[in-house]
């Protein structure tokens, strides 16, 4: 998780969310939050990031993900501004 606590392999740690500062098994830790949150899917564990809300629109809207594949009269009267 981009702003998570608890290290690899998905640095989240349900007990202690997002810029929190907690006691955890007698240690003082922050959920701090990522520099670049281009690199991750998953914001807090249960939150995709925008990149990845990007990524899997657009596989929805080319057709990878969608059948049948979305029309192109149906993605070209999308207001692209709310998706992307």
């Amino acid at each position: 998780a981009c702003c998570g606590y608890g290290g690899p392999p998905l640095n989240f740690d349900s007990r202690v969310d997002c810029g929190v500062t907690k006691t955890v098994d007698g240690s003082t830790v922050t959920a701090n939050p990522c520099d670049d949150t281009s690199e991750y899917v998953n914001w807090d564990g249960i939150h995709y990031t925008e990149a990845a809300n990007r990524f899997v629109s657009q596989q929805v809207l080319s057709g990878n993900f969608s059948d049948p594949p979305p029309t192109v009269s149906f993605v070209a009267a999308a207001d692209k501004s709310k998706l992307f």
